[in-house]
């Protein structure tokens, strides 16, 4: 039976037991266990061999022996015929010699070799050997983490690669999307255009002028969504809210799509506001009236023939909301499912597929929600509810 180790000698093995759970504890193994083999298993030298990407080292050491300075050692020789090497390199001062690998996890990190002037007794020698093991856990551990610092790197560049392209996707998209507002917006100019010059052909100066203001307005919104695309291109902040009276937009979308309400045929649609008391909540105006045009533009679409929209306002659970309702066909149920899908459409070439999305953005911006009320034949609805706060 192998003679119990000393306190010291486990105070050795607790030591290095710590060390192997350090992360980058790998560096500073290799020399303190060349002192630990002095001291506690008494070997005369040591000589540690490290293999790394240039081949096998000694690593520098007051216990390696002088006449191995210099020397080169094949990486593939191990075991008893490397001791048998090195012992003859030291010209026969030594009398014995123990090897032993640095093998953890898989991975053979060097080899360590014990030089004895006599006979080393068993117990030491295992002592040795365990103080060897422990040492090559600390250079796994040590492996493992360059790894993984490596790993994370290419992780951290991949990401940034991958975040580049969705920058770029999702710019692509919301391009699309101001663009379908944009159109929105700036279709009924021409409308307001010939108005106005009708106007001004009969002396209706009143009317011109009133048309005029509509114009101003209209191109107020249309700048405000160019410039909601350059702040996201530039990664700007988010813009300052306002005080939002929901009254006031849903009368402002209505005079933006009104020019919109004759249909092909001329008859006109119908506009019905029903406005209650909607509470004044924090959120971006420009956003909000874009998303009721992009409803109000869908609901005329749906109507080729003319119809009825209704606008209501109103509060429920602690925020405002705002309905746009027709009368039209309705939406079929399989293609509810996907009306919020991102250039998902029902109009063809016409259609981009962004008016439902970008609206459903809008509501979810401001920490609110959309809902969809509809059944073939029976008309649709659709539900804006914002909180009172802006997220």
């Amino acid at each position: 039976m192998s003679p119990v180790p000393t306190e010291s000698s486990i105070d050795v093995l607790v030591r290095f037991a710590r060390l192997a759970s350090e992360a980058r504890a790998g560096a500073k193994v290799l020399p303190l266990l060349a002192d630990a083999l002095v001291k506690h298993v008494k070997a005369d030298a040591v000589a540690v061999l490290a293999i790394g990407p240039g081949g096998a080292t000694f690593v520098p050491s007051r216990h390696l022996p002088k006449e191995l300075e210099g020397v080169q050692v094949d990486p593939d020789v191990i075991g008893e015929e490397l001791g048998a090497q090195l012992v003859a390199a030291c010209h026969g001062r030594f009398a014995h010699v123990r090897s032993h690998p640095l093998v953890s996890g898989g991975g053979l990190f060097g080899s360590v070799v014990m030089f004895f002037a006599t006979e080393a007794p068993h117990g030491q020698v295992d002592l040795g050997e365990a103080l060897v093991d422990l040492a090559a856990i600390a250079l796994a551990s040590d492996a493992q983490l360059q790894q993984l610092v490596r790993s994370h790197a290419e992780l951290r560049a991949s990401q940034e690669t991958l975040a580049r392209s969705e920058k770029l996707r999702a710019l692509g998209q919301m391009a699309a999307g101001v663009s379908h507002d944009l159109k929105n917006i700036l279709n009924p100019l021409s409308l307001h255009l010939q108005l106005l010059a009708r106007g001004l052909e009969r002396g209706k100066t009143d009317d011109a002028k009133e048309t005029i203001a509509e114009m101003k307005q209209v191109l107020t919104r249309g700048l405000q969504t160019l410039e909601r695309l350059r702040e996201y291109s530039r990664q700007s902040p988010e813009p300052r809210t306002e005080n939002v009276d929901l009254n006031r937009l849903v009368h402002e979308a209505a005079e933006i799509a009104r020019p919109r309400m004759t249909t092909a045929s001329g008859r006109r649609h119908r506009v019905d506001e029903e406005l209650g008391a909607p509470p004044i909540f924090r959120g971006r105006a420009g956003d909000i009236v874009s998303a009721l045009v992009n409803l109000v533009v869908n609901a005329v679409d749906a109507m080729p023939d003319g119809g009825t929209i209704t606008l209501r306002t109103g509060a429920s659970n602690g925020g405002s909301w705002v309905q746009i309702a027709d009368d039209g066909p309705g939406i079929p149920e399989d293609v509810q499912r996907r009306v919020f899908e991102p250039f998902f459409t029902t109009k063809g070439e016409e259609g981009t597929g962004l008016g439902l999305a970008m609206v459903e953005a809008c509501a979810r911006r401001h920490g609110g929600s959309i809902k969809l009320d509809t059944a073939v034949g029976k008309g649709t609805t659709f539900t804006l509810w914002f909180p009172l706060t802006a997220p």
